[in-house]
């Protein structure tokens, strides 16, 4: 979703020459775009449902850019919240759009009102030990480097926050403990116990890097590729590798578009979700055939 932190959003403004009118020195783009599934690192915001978000972009000639996208989620990856978010970011490029190109910045992603209150080890207080209740929270700083060749485009981002999107030894090993009771009925709890055992950790420091592609196939139809790898700091079962192959096709003003996508997850335990009543679980990792439609303003 950062990708609108590129090179090619917008090119030097030139001076009019007589006659001509003055071209602008920047640009905004707006996007709407509904979603069968809004996935984030080849995992799945909406509980594998349909999503929509909504992306404005700003771009000067001097180089600098400004991106926000508004977009839903599920109550049970995030709960709590209102079933949104919004993602903001900074940025500047410099270089060449058909040839090498680079960028950096910042960027906030924020779940508004999503929270869980978990002990910090959650086996311990339900066998009459003491344990902390922590609070957290899914909200996530990154930094943003950028750099490309072409219609190749990488990113690289680095988490500043305490946490990746809440992962802290609470939250990842209080659903693992979780999982267990629904899936073995408490009798298997040995995934969380290894987790707790590790004593208590956060994730900042987590790492992503993303590689990806449009191609161009005819004047109004692209190739889309996409790979993925986040690395999460300090929970190295939670790597994942992603990724995305599509066809985007422009027609009657709209974006049509189909991909397959999906996450592999260094340990595939933890690509369950559980459901809003702790009841069952999901795999929200799992590779599906996903369509979206976008209109650009």
């Amino acid at each position: 979703s950062l990708a609108a932190l590129t090179l090619a959003c917008a090119l030097p403004a030139q001076a009019a020459t007589p006659g001509e009118p003055e071209i602008q020195s920047y640009s905004i783009d707006m996007e709407a775009k509904v979603l069968t599934d809004r996935r984030t690192n080849g995992l799945s915001d909406t509980y594998r449902r349909p999503g929509a978000e909504f992306t404005v972009t700003a771009a000067h000639e001097s180089g600098f850019l400004g991106y926000l996208q508004l977009g839903t989620v599920a109550k049970e990856s995030f709960p709590d919240g209102n079933k949104t978010t919004a993602l903001a970011a900074l940025g500047y490029r410099w270089g060449k759009p058909d040839g090498w190109h680079f960028g950096a910045g910042a960027a906030h992603e924020m779940f508004p009102g999503s929270s869980v209150e978990v002990h910090d080890n959650e086996l311990a207080y339900a066998n009459g030990d003491p344990a902390e209740l922590i609070k957290t929270n899914f909200d996530t700083t990154f930094g943003l480097f950028e750099f490309g060749y072409g219609i190749i485009e990488a990113r690289y981002l680095l988490v500043l926050s305490k946490d990746f999107r809440g992962n802290n030894t609470s939250t990842v090993c209080g659903t693992a403990a979780q999982i267990g009771v629904i899936q073995n009925g408490g009798e298997d709890l040995s995934e969380a116990m290894s987790c707790y055992d590790r004593g208590y950790h956060n994730s900042r420091g987590s790492q992503l890097l993303q590689v990806e592609a449009r191609i161009p196939l005819n004047s109004n139809t692209k190739l889309f590729t996409h790979v993925g790898y986040t690395a999460v700091h300090n929970f190295s079962f939670l790597n994942t590798v992603d990724y995305k192959l599509g066809l985007i096709h422009t027609r009657w003003g709209f974006d049509f578009e189909a991909d397959i996508v999906g996450g592999s997850m260094r340990n595939s335990y933890y690509g369950n979700a559980l459901n809003s009543d702790n009841t069952a679980v999901k795999r929200i990792d799992k590779p599906a055939l996903m369509a979206s439609i976008a209109k650009r303003f």
